[in-house]
This record gives C-alpha cells, sequence and structure tokens, in this order.
C-alpha cells in the first residue's frame, strides 16, 4: 500500500532557540545554554523548545486550540484551511453568482455535462456542497435513515449477501468498517495501475485491548500497565508536551483526575462506547430501539470483539507481513505459496501464484472461493464492475481472515445480532451531518478518547464536502493560485541534494552485497521528484445535481458516482478508456474525516513505493512553510529533512520490497536481509527503551518504519552539511564524523542546524493525547522523534559535549545505511 509520511516543516519562532532564559556560555560567536541549567544533555528536544512549551497554551488564540496535538505542522494546515475558502469564495464569485441548482444532465453515473457545464456549472454545485455542509440541515436526515431501514430489509428479504456486501462498499463513508472492505490501491505486481483490495475493517475503539475480556487482559499484560510505572496509565496533571510533565496548566490531560488502572481505564471506556451506541440508536430510532428494530447496543460491541478475534486467524500459506521475503532458513529463496497445499484443488505453482508474497496474495476469480469464501466476481459486480470487465484478481492482506469471517457472515449476517452492527456503522457515520447530533460522536471521539477542548470549526467543515466533490477544481485551482516557480526550483535543489549524499552513503556502505547495492542504487536514481504538481487527472462530476439542503445526500451520490468510475476504469480483462493509474484519485480517510491523498492544499510529503516517487504539494511549500533565506542549516532542518525522510521510506521495511520499477518482488540478497533485520531491531529497541522512559510501553514495529527514516533522514541532512562546508564535494573523509578539532564555525553551524531540528519538531500534548498517538499512529510523539535520532549522532554528541551519563548519551551510531 501507500506509504504516507506527514512531516511538519511550517511556521517558526523568530529566535534561533526558544526558551532562552538561562545562563549562557560563549563559544566563539554562538551562544549555547549552560547544560546544567538547560538539560540540553538530558533531553535535548526540552531544551530547544521549552520557552515555547511553557507559553504556548497562554499565547495560543481560542480559535486554534482545535488543533490538538498542536505542532507546526497542523497550524499551517490551519492557515491553507483558510486558503481554501478563500478560494472558494473568489471561484464562486467569478464564475456567476454561484446559487441555485446545477441542472446536469448526464446519465447514469459518469461525468455528463448538461445545462450546468463549465466552471459556472461547477461554481454553482460547490455552491450547494458548501451550503449542505455548513448548514447540515437536520430534516433530510431522518428520510435517509427511514431509506437505510427499507434497503437493509429488502436486502434480508433477497437473501444475497454478495449483493449487500457490494452495495455497502459504494459507501465510502461507512465501508472502512464493513467486516469485508473492498477499496482501491496500486497495484503490487504491476506498476501504474490500480487493483481492487479486500481488507479487514477498522474498528471503533483505538486499542485492541478494549476488545478483551479482563482475565484475558491481564494474563496478556502480565502485570505491565500501558504506562511503565506498573502503578499507573494516566495522570491528569501530567502534561508531557514539555517532555518531563513540567508544564503545569491543568487542560484535563486524563481520563480521569486520580490515577487509574489500565483495566480500569480500558473498562470506564467501554462504558461510554456502550453509551454512544445507545445515544446514537436513540436518536436515529427512538427510545424503543429494541423492541421496534430488534436491535441492541451490546450486540455492536460484542460483534467488534468477534470481528477482532476473527483477524486472529491465519492462513499459514499466505498470511505474514510482506517484508518478510523469505520462508525458512530451509526453503530461503521459495516463496510461500508454492508449499503442498494439503489437498487443496488451487494450483498454487501457477505462474499466477508463484511470485505472490505474504501478505499482498493475488486471489484469482477462480479461486476466490476455494481460498476466501467469497465469490468474487458476484461481489464485484454488485459493488459497480461492468460483467464483462471483472478484474481477473483482487489482492487479500490476509487470506485466513477473510476465510473465516465469511464463513460466519453466510450463516449469521441476517441475524438481529449483526443487524444491530449495521445499523451502527450507517448511524454512526450519518449523524456528522446532522446539525444537532453530531455532538454525540465528536464529544466521544475529540473529547473522550483525544483529550480535544474543542471541536474541528463549524467553518472549515464545507472543505470536507468541498474536497471530496470537487477533488480536481479544487487542488488545480489552489495549485494555480498558491504555486512559486522559485519556491519549486529551491526545494528540488535540496531535493537533489538528498538524494546525491544518500546515494554517497550506499556507495560507501560495507554490509550490503553488491547485488543488492546495485538494486538500492537504481531505486534512488530512479525516484521521481514531484513538487508542487497537481496530480489528480480523474474528472469532476458536474451531474450530480448537489441539493443545498442535504450534505449526507450529496456525499452518498458523489461516493457511489466515484465508485462505479473507479470500477468502469479500473484494471480488469480491459478497461473501459483509459485506465485509472496510481496517482489518479485523491483519498479521504472516513474515519478521522481527514484528508489522506494526493490534494495540493493538504500540507504533507509522501512517498509511494507502487510508483517510486516523492510528491510534496504545493500547501507545503506555502511562503509560511518554507522560509528560505534562514541559512541552510534551516534549509537543511526543513526541507532537507522532510525530503531526507522520504527517500529513506524507499529502502526501509516495507517499502524496500518494491523495486525500481514499483513492482513487489525480490532484489535483496538473504544475508543482507538477516543483517538489516539485526539492525534495524536494535533501532526498535532503543526506540521501545526511550519510550519506556518518557512514560509509554509502545509495539516498536507500528512506528518502526517512520522511526527508521527519521534516523537515516537526520544522518543524509548531516552529509549534506558536511558537504557544504566542505565546498560541495562528497567529503567522505568527514561525513558522519566527529567535528574536526579547532573547526569552531562547522561546530557552530551544526549547532544551528540540530536547534532548528528540534524547533521544526515541537509538539504541545497532554498525556492523553499522546497515549492514542502512540497506540495508532506510526508516528510517534515528537519528544520521542527529536532524541532518539540525535542520540544515534556522533556529529551531534561531539558538538554538544554529550558525556557518558547524560540521558542524551549513547554509543550506538548505527544508522543501518
Amino acid at each position: 500500500m501507500v506509504s504516507s509520511v506527514k512531516r511538519r516543516h511550517t511556521r517558526h519562532n523568530k529566535h534561533r532557540v526558544s526558551g532562552r532564559r538561562d545562563r549562557t556560555v560563549r563559544r566563539g560567536k554562538h551562544y549555547i545554554h549552560n547544560d546544567k541549567e538547560n538539560h540540553s544533555h538530558d533531553n535535548f528536544y526540552l531544551w530547544a523548545n521549552h520557552k515555547w512549551l511553557k507559553e504556548v497554551t497562554k499565547t495560543l488564540p481560542r480559535e486554534l486550540r482545535y488543533i490538538r496535538p498542536l505542532d507546526n505542522f497542523k497550524l499551517i494546515q490551519d492557515e491553507m484551511y483558510k486558503n481554501v475558502l478563500a478560494m472558494y469564495n473568489d471561484y464562486v464569485k467569478g464564475h456567476g453568482h454561484g446559487h441555485g441548482h446545477g441542472h446536469g444532465h448526464g446519465h447514469g453515473h459518469g461525468h455528463g455535462h448538461g445545462h450546468g457545464h463549465g466552471h459556472a456549472g461547477i461554481a454553482r454545485q460547490m455552491k450547494n456542497i458548501y451550503t449542505s455542509f455548513l448548514n447540515l440541515n437536520p430534516e433530510p436526515i431522518v428520510g435517509h435513515i427511514s431509506k437505510f431501514c427499507e434497503m437493509y430489509d429488502n436486502m434480508v428479504q433477497e437473501n444475497n449477501l454478495y449483493k449487500f456486501l457490494g452495495v455497502m462498499n459504494q459507501n465510502e463513508m461507512i465501508k472502512w468498517a464493513l467486516p469485508v472492505v473492498w477499496t482501491t490501491f496500486p497495484d503490487e505486481y504491476t506498476p501504474n495501475h490500480i487493483t481492487p483490495h479486500i481488507s479487514s475493517p477498522s474498528l471503533s475503539l483505538y486499542d485492541y485491548r478494549f476488545y478483551l475480556n479482563d482475565t484475558a487482559l491481564k494474563r496478556e499484560m502480565r502485570g505491565t500497565r500501558l504506562n511503565i510505572s506498573n502503578k499507573t496509565v494516566i495522570r491528569q496533571e501530567d502534561q508531557t508536551g514539555g517532555g518531563r510533565g513540567d508544564n503545569n496548566d491543568n487542560d484535563n490531560g486524563g481520563p480521569e483526575t486520580k490515577t487509574v488502572e489500565y483495566i480500569e481505564y480500558k473498562n470506564r471506556i467501554t462504558r461510554a462506547f456502550m453509551k454512544l451506541i445507545d445515544d446514537i440508536f436513540t436518536k436515529c430510532l427512538g427510545r424503543l430501539y429494541e423492541t421496534t428494530h430488534n436491535i441492541k447496543a451490546q450486540d455492536v460491541y460484542d460483534i467488534e470483539c468477534e470481528l477482532m478475534r476473527h483477524m486472529n486467524n491465519i492462513d499459514a500459506r499466505f498470511d505474514m507481513n510482506y517484508a518478510n521475503m523469505y520462508n525458512t532458513a530451509k526453503h530461503p529463496d521459495i516463496p510461500p505459496h508454492r508449499v503442498p497445499d494439503g489437498g487443496s484443488t488451487c494450483n498454487l505453482n501457477t505462474p499466477n501464484y508463484k511470485h505472490n508474497i505474504r501478505g499482498a496474495t493475488r486471489v484469482l476469480t477462480g479461486d476466490a472461493v476455494e481460498l476466501t469464501d467469497i465469490d468474487w466476481r458476484e461481489m464485484a459486480e454488485h459493488i459497480g464492475y461492468p460483467s464483462d470487465n471483472i478484474p481477473r484478481y483482487f489482492i487479500a492482506g490476509q487470506v485466513g481472515y477473510l476465510k473465516s469471517v465469511m464463513t460466519l457472515l453466510k450463516k449469521e449476517w441476517a441475524s438481529d445480532k449483526w443487524k444491530s452492527y449495521w445499523f451502527f456503522i450507517y448511524m454512526r457515520q450519518i449523524i456528522y451531518f446532522h446539525d444537532k447530533w453530531r455532538d454525540i460522536i465528536m464529544d466521544f471521539n475529540d473529547t473522550l478518547i483525544r483529550g480535544k477542548e474543542i471541536h474541528f470549526p463549524r467553518e472549515y467543515f464545507p472543505i470536507i464536502g468541498l474536497g471530496y466533490a470537487f477533488p480536481k477544481t479544487l487542488s488545480d485551482e489552489f495549485t494555480r493560485r498558491y504555486k512559486n516557480e522559485d519556491m519549486i526550483s529551491k526545494v528540488r535543489e535540496i531535493g537533489t541534494t538528498m538524494l546525491e549524499c544518500y546515494k554517497d552513503r550506499i556507495e560507501r556502505n560495507a554490509w550490503l552485497s553488491a547485488y543488492t547495492k546495485k538494486g538500492a542504487l537504481k531505486k534512488l536514481n530512479t525516484i521521481k521528484l514531484r513538487i508542487g504538481e497537481s496530480n489528480l487527472s480523474a474528472p469532476d462530476p458536474t451531474n450530480l445535481d448537489y441539493d443545498p439542503k442535504d450534505a449526507w445526500g450529496n456525499l452518498i451520490k458523489r461516493s457511489v458516482q466515484r465508485t462505479l468510475y473507479i470500477a468502469k476504469h479500473s484494471s480488469g480483462s480491459g478497461a473501459v478508456g483509459p485506465a485509472l493509474s496510481s496517482e489518479d484519485l485523491d483519498v479521504m480517510n472516513w474515519s478521522t474525516m481527514k484528508f489522506s491523498g494526493y490534494q495540493s492544499f493538504v500540507v504533507n510529503a509522501y512517498y509511494t513505493a507502487q510508483s517510486n516517487s516523492i510528491y510534496i504539494p504545493t500547501a507545503y511549500m506555502h511562503s509560511m512553510n518554507v522560509q528560505f533565506g534562514r541559512g541552510y542549516e534551516y534549509d537543511l532542518a526543513s526541507v532537507g529533512f522532510t525530503i531526507g525522510h522520504e527517500i529513506s521510506h524507499a529502502l526501509h521495511v516495507q517499502s524496500r520490497v518494491f523495486d525500481y520499477k514499483g513492482v513487489i518482488k525480490n532484489w535483496w540478497t538473504r544475508g543482507d536481509v538477516a543483517t538489516y533485520e539485526r539492525k534495524i531491531a536494535d533501532i526498535r529497541r532503543q526506540y521501545e527503551t526511550i519510550s519506556k522512559k518518557y512514560g509509554f510501553v509502545i509495539d516498536g514495529n507500528l512506528s518502526l518504519s517512520e522511526n527508521l527514516a527519521d534516523v537515516n533522514g537526520l544522518a543524509v541532512c548531516e552529509d549534506a552539511l558536511h558537504r557544504f562546508h566542505d565546498g560541495g564535494t562528497n567529503a567522505s573523509s568527514s561525513v558522519g564524523s566527529a567535528i574536526m578539532a579547532g573547526d569552531h564555525m562547522r561546530a557552530i553551524s551544526f549547532q544551528n542546524f540540530y536547534t532548528y531540528y528540534a524547533i521544526q519538531n515541537r509538539q504541545y500534548a497532554n498525556h492523553r493525547e499522546i497515549l492514542v498517538q502512540v497506540l495508532t499512529n506510526p508516528h510517534l510523539d515528537l519528544k520521542i522523534r527529536t532524541n532518539v535520532p540525535l542520540m544515534r549522532s556522533k556529529t551531534f554528541r561531539e558538538v554538544f559535549e554529550i558525556k557518558k551519563g547524560d540521558k542524551m548519551y549513547s554509543d550506538d551510531f548505527d544508522v543501518v545505511f
């Protein structure tokens, strides 16, 4: 799947070091803090950001307090939201009055144009979307709930599970919670194509432990609490945004004022979840919903517990992480699918299967029932694929789960217990678009779980509708308005330098074999830097006649149209018209209500393994985000680190098994894989150890890819800065080594770079926010992400004179490559 990485490189303090209140020591022309007072040897992140962390809650305007955790990245995204709304207003004013309904007469679900064609028609339809999302009229919601209940009853009468799953998968707002989720992603085996993927759902609660009973939970945790102390999990007064809990501002940082054990916290969250379900059913169906609709709140939680159990069902032939290319030492070069299949009639030795990789299994249409219990042809037709253009295979992430859950669904999908679940996943999403009911779900997700004081601003909510209904128009307009060719040229120049430094590292590498090194260099030589482009090519529909009073109805129209468009233009036996490529379509994460694709107005950066490319949107390069002229050290700490981080993804963890064409295949020797695994295991353990010291027990595998990209990204920036001081040469003698004795200017330069790096990563978060982040987000707490890469830098240790016994001290400088 796409490896997408968010970086936060935005507006900063005008001071190079925020928090300069301690006594200083003069070294040459550069002032640094006295280590005994500023703790730079114990927590460099806190040393660089102490003043900002202490004052930010006092100086932050109230309208920005919805941003939690608070960091530079999100602050600039807020500015981009304002820019999108201003751009929308200008667009509507510039293309007619923008009021009334469009009258497109296109037939079906294509991109037909009628009376409302052209910019004027788009402006009218955009106005309708904007109005519906701003007002969130309650009246249509009741009608949509009634239609859903009727649809469900008809489906049960028809008793066609595949039709039900197909129709439900046409609703992008809810399908992420379906037991069988259909999506389209770049094809792991065919470059520049998208392919159907079938996967498991995202469950409602962020921690899988919430679905274990107390006995099983005690047995699994074995006395280890989520917080390292073994006595506590969450303290309301512990504000860890400053790294040491020394921020005394109380903003309800924990779920309770007293210290609680994890099981108590888990039970409190699950009770709140049960109340959420009851509140949603009560609002949507009335207080007597158990009697009138034969559904129960308890059934929803029980179904999610059951889905969790099915996710543990493994098919040994298929279900392992595909980063593990080798099965066993006995059969190192034979893909796991080619083992005897125990009497299965599927021929797993055919060319279609012999190069399959675990965790990304091509399941042929003819084998789908036997391997997964899914009649792919029938389900695909109900999703919207033309009967003569059914893709000949889909990609299954977990074959064992699909087989077991489909066996269960065929028996029970129409039962009252499952009815409770179907109703919940629909109604949970629809209440987001009801002016009065939406606080029910937002209070649970944002306030209770994530500790946010203020919800996402209502005035920004129309951006979700506009971005979903008109992704190409918004991206193109944003790029046209804010694209800066000079800025793009400078970013590209830094990106080219990062690539050159990374290739130098691979050339000098002493442990990679010549075979693997050749593949790595080929991949780096072919990485495409897509900077400030508007990549979306799929046209925006103009014939859907959006209703200014019905936000949910508008989303349904767009979701069905979009699903059918994808099915019509995806790579099956022969796409109708030009086949979609891996970057043609926008992506929306409806479980979090966030954009996660190639929209130009999103402040982000992405490496995509299937296209071997790095995409940096226009929004990232907005003048408030990328500020050249502050010195090369600043440029490296912001733009350089972002690009170095993204390049690193090409050679790490899951992305490393894709070749330079974006095809998943084995281009590593077995010995190199073994060495690589040992090296990244050391880094994983260090992040887990440091996280414990800061109060969190984490699974280092969740964040491993991001952590490795941080470590390598910093190292490559150091290479570039050494090169800068050596007049642009490769300077292999000094790269990655200590600062030469007496080289004060180079030492000052590196001090500035490391300080800028820490400031770029500043974040304010309470304990509860970090708790959710470390369990659900591959991007760890920024305090940890800042300090650990620095600890693995020999240059950092010598520049700041870190001594043994200091908390920032480490003897391990291995950064893998």
